[in-house]
């Protein structure tokens, strides 16, 4: 045990190392969430759009939030995850597409699995962080399998950490098959491919079926410096007592043969992210036609169904003399 436990400790100071030598240990920069929603009917009327904001977080700020084009947008915070949106009506463009843009000024912290913010979550929060969603499954299969992974584990720290290195270890990065991106947990549970969304999905499943409170984070990466980043990016957190909300990414663990980067991802973060929403099955205000199984795509509606295909971009650029902000 004393063994397994210096092995793990050197694993750990190793990639922390990595990661240094890599990236600095905070982010200071400003960004643009560009959304584009294409292929919107001329004849559609008036829209209904929903668009996702980044919110300050223990290992994160987030300052002047600007959304573009100007509309009458209302700013909400939805219930169950404390997510931060924006909501307008907007006329249907002619040319069949929208485009919205939202400006903000980040810091970001790398977080460390000694000084996760040791909150006490409510028991509603507990409550939900335990319950299955439409796609995030505990089906008799997954209890079965996360009893399996779990044998012989006695806390739920070493319960969650022989979950997360089955996914890592079985899950493929790919998507070139169809399906992928939709974090469905049976068909990960199946095909063993897809991308954060499906790692992250069984993930969770699998901890709450060990009564491991576990949920979805989503956001993006941040490149090297200035740049942009096509395509969003998540993770997840699970709940221990006496400890917090501790942070995994199985999704990018799995893409590193380095024992040491696989150790550190699993409560440890560089500071290589934004964060924008938590959870799944959510539900805004006003109402969607339905529960939006993640937010960090736009939402647009028109006559009570969703129209348009949405793309994402992020345009980051450093600030590498502002004030940093501390890690969690």
């Amino acid at each position: 045990m004393r063994n397994r436990l210096i092995v793990s400790s050197i694993l750990i100071l190793a990639a922390v190392s990595a990661f240094a030598a890599e990236g600095p240990a905070n982010r200071n920069f400003e960004a643009t969430y560009i959304a584009t929603i294409a292929n919107i009917p001329p004849d559609a009327g008036v829209l209904s759009v929903w668009i996702p904001l980044p919110k300050t977080r223990s290992a994160q700020n987030i300052s002047d939030v600007k959304i573009e084009p100007p509309y009458d947008w209302q700013r909400f915070r939805e219930g169950e995850f404390g997510n931060e949106y924006a909501f307008a009506r907007v006329p249907a463009p002619a040319t069949g597409e929208l485009m919205v843009r939202v400006h903000f000024v980040g810091s970001r912290g790398a977080v460390n699995a000694e000084r996760v913010a040791s909150v006490t979550p409510t028991r509603a929060e507990l409550r939900r962080a335990l319950q299955p969603d439409k796609m995030v499954t505990i089906s008799p299969r997954i209890r079965h399998l996360a009893d399996e992974i779990t044998r012989g584990k006695t806390t739920r720290m070493d319960q969650a950490q022989a979950i997360y290195q089955y996914v890592v270890t079985n899950m493929k990065y790919d998507k070139t098959i169809p399906g992928w991106g939709n974090g469905d947990t049976e068909r990960a549970c199946d095909i063993r491919a897809g991308n954060c969304t499906d790692f992250h999905s069984l993930f969770i499943s699998l901890a709450r079926a060990k009564s491991i409170p576990a949920r979805f984070v989503m956001g993006f990466p941040l490149p090297p410096a200035d740049g942009t980043i096509k395509g969003y990016h998540c993770w997840a957190e699970f709940y221990v007592a006496g400890k917090g909300w501790i942070p995994v990414d199985a999704s990018e663990a799995s893409k590193s043969n380095d024992p040491a980067v696989r150790a550190f991802l699993f409560g440890n973060l560089p500071a290589d992210r934004v964060e924008f929403t938590m959870g799944r099955d959510l539900k805004l205000t006003p109402a969607t036609a339905e529960p939006l199984n993640f937010f960090i795509y736009p939402r647009v509606e028109a006559n009570g169904k969703a129209v348009g295909a949405p793309t994402l971009q992020l345009e980051v650029h450093d600030q590498k003399s502002a004030p940093a902000v501390a890690g969690r």
